[in-house]
């Protein structure tokens, strides 16, 4: 009987020493309580690590007094771990919150909870750490793994502008924009003068007041010199005009018969201006004399011409002649109320009228244009002799990014109050990995001209780089009301945001582009992330390596290995990266993916 009330004793002490029997029962079925984390691996969004945790106890099992804390835990692989918010459950007789979990039926917990991702968790594992209290006994149970490594994916948005050096507005990616040179070769110049006739004749009269005056001589002498200055004529038009007082059949044979007089007189006059430079210069006037036409016009008589020259005179009563002149739509009333003009008004008689009586001429000629050798040249060498167009057009002519940079520096010095020098300047320097170099020129040209989308987009750019994605939105917004579209650049703020149905939204005109893709990616729409990277024309590593994670999304192991061949083709680092990203841990016992990461 002693041997039987001792061991009593024995088991009793032994029951407490585990907290009690009934603890001792949830500590040796704890295996039968599973745990699950949705989803596995852990995926990044923006910066966190959403996580739906969930627990099912079988029934019999959950004491009705116990209480049970759930602490997960990310383990990295150097050793750090961090605890979650623990979970709290309960039995139906236990006191305090938490979860109620029945005795008899058993129960589920799914508790919802937000990681912040910090560099080192890509390889961590999450481990639940449950404990259990009875009364005043607690046990440790087993660690229970949840999932291994944590997808970085969703957040690898790429902003790695590139330079546009010419023209769009509309660049529809994240691209640093230069402002346009607005170098257009070489111009157009002219030159024009007019002969003048008395009325109702056509022949030529240089003592008439019209011709005499000093404006009129010197721009008639002025046209062959003109002509000879350069080796490409364009146009030489010469045109008859009557005044409109007279009958209009008589006025339109004058002003044909007008511009045909001046025709002879141009030629006369070039064939001996051309023979006097040959003689001067001895040379052939073959070498000196330009073949092109001459094109007569006319027109009549000049209505328009007629109205401008009331409405720029001082007569008193301009505005009522006006209004007659208008409306009259009979050609002889109007010709009728000119001539009454005439007898009330001396101006027009002998100030307006005889101004019409002309030949007009206007020759075209074409500058010398610099070859494209020549501008660079000289910008690089010589820039303070090219205009400000000519020497920002210069700078595109030249691919390193250190002489380009000299150019524009050139530009500012040249021009300061040119804004187009310190944006370009900006971009170059963004190229060159001078990022706060950068800010300053974008600044300083926005300073310049508050109001450039382009300088804004590239302020915006660079606060997008810089990860402040509030002042990168307002630039990125100025830009778009100033003719830029931004939608894209807003779209990657709304991906870094983790706004991606928004982003889809902003980014719907780009088709073919990593960044679509990874959007597409995000939001599980793997067909369409397929469709937006093979597009794509030309391929980056990040475009295959994207594939890839397509191919492991999608279980298809040929995909997911032959793009990671081409990504480790182009960029053998991405190797190190795929080795211990969690987007390959389902698949990296698939014969082809372990050939490609051995």
């Amino acid at each position: 009987m002693k041997t039987l009330k001792y061991m009593s004793i024995f088991l009793l002490g032994s029951c407490i020493l585990v907290s009690c029997c009934g603890l001792n029962k949830m500590v040796k079925k704890q295996d039968l309580v599973s745990y699950s984390v949705n989803p596995d691996p852990v995926e990044v969004y923006a910066g966190k690590m959403p996580v739906e945790i969930k627990g099912t106890f079988p029934p019999k099992y959950f004491k009705k007094k116990a209480v049970m804390t759930f602490t997960p835990t990310v383990q990295t692989e150097g050793g750090q771990t961090v605890a979650l918010a623990p979970i709290t459950l309960k039995g139906e007789k236990a006191e305090g919150d938490g979860k109620v979990i029945s005795y008899k039926n058993g129960g589920t917990f799914t508790v919802n909870q937000e990681i912040q991702f910090q560099p080192g968790y890509e390889t961590s594992t999450m481990v639940g750490k449950p404990s259990v209290q009875l009364k005043a006994k607690q046990a440790d149970l087993n660690e229970v793994p949840l999932s291994n490594g944590v997808v970085t994916t969703a957040d690898r948005v790429s902003c790695n502008p590139s330079l546009q050096e010419s023209g769009a507005d509309k660049s529809g990616k994240t691209d640093l924009l230069m402002s346009d040179h607005n170098y257009k070769g070489p111009k157009n110049v002219e030159k024009t003068a007019a002969i003048y006739f008395e009325l109702n004749q056509d022949n030529l009269n240089w003592n008439l007041a019209k011709n005499k005056e000093a404006a009129s001589k010197e721009a008639l002498k002025a046209i062959m010199p003109f002509i000879s200055q350069y080796k490409t004529v364009k146009e030489v038009e010469i045109v008859g005009w009557a005044s409109p007082e007279g009958e209009l059949k008589r006025n339109s044979e004058l002003a044909s018969n007008r511009s045909k007089v001046a025709e002879k007189w141009f030629k006369g006059e070039y064939d001996k201006y051309i023979k006097a430079k040959a003689k001067k210069e001895k040379v052939k006037v073959s070498a000196l004399k330009q073949d092109f036409k001459i094109t007569t016009k006319d027109n009549g008589e000049d209505w328009d011409g007629f109205v401008s020259a009331i409405s720029a005179s001082n007569i008193k009563d301009k505005g009522q002649i006006i209004n007659v002149i208008k409306s009259q739509s009979n050609p002889d009333q109007r010709e009728q109320q000119i001539r009454n003009m005439i007898a009330m008004y001396d101006e027009i008689d002998n100030n307006i009228l005889p101004g019409l009586r002309r030949a007009y001429m206007k020759v075209v000629c074409a500058e010398e244009a610099m070859t494209d050798a020549q501008i660079a040249d000289y910008a690089a060498n010589k820039p303070d002799t090219l205009n400000a167009d000519e020497l920002l057009y210069g700078a595109t002519l030249v691919k390193d990014l250190k002489a380009k940079s000299a150019i524009y520096e050139s530009a500012i010095r040249l021009f300061p109050d040119d804004f187009r020098g310190y944006n370009n300047l900006g971009c170059v320097k963004m190229a060159l990995a001078q990022k706060d170099e950068a800010n300053k020129l974008f600044k300083k040209a926005n300073e310049l001209a508050s109001n450039e989308g382009k300088v804004l987009n590239n302020l915006g750019v660079v606060a997008l780089m810089n990860e402040d994605y509030k002042a990168a939105a307002d630039y990125f917004e100025q830009a778009a009301k100033n003719g830029v579209d931004a939608n894209y650049n807003l779209g990657i703020i709304s991906m870094k945001a983790g706004d991606y149905k928004k982003a889809s939204e902003l980014m719907k005109s780009v088709k073919c582009d990593y960044n679509v893709a990874l959007n597409y990616v995000a939001t599980k729409n793997y067909a369409a992330a397929k469709s937006a990277l093979d597009c794509i024309e030309h391929k980056t590593a990040e475009d295959y390596y994207l594939l890839a994670v397509v191919g492991a999304r999608t279980k298809d192991a040929a995909l997911a290995a032959n793009n990671l061949k081409e990504a480790f083709r182009l960029d053998s680092s991405l190797k190190a990266r795929a080795l211990k990203d969690a987007e390959f841990y389902k698949i990296k016992d698939e014969a082809a993916i372990r050939a490609i990461l051995q």
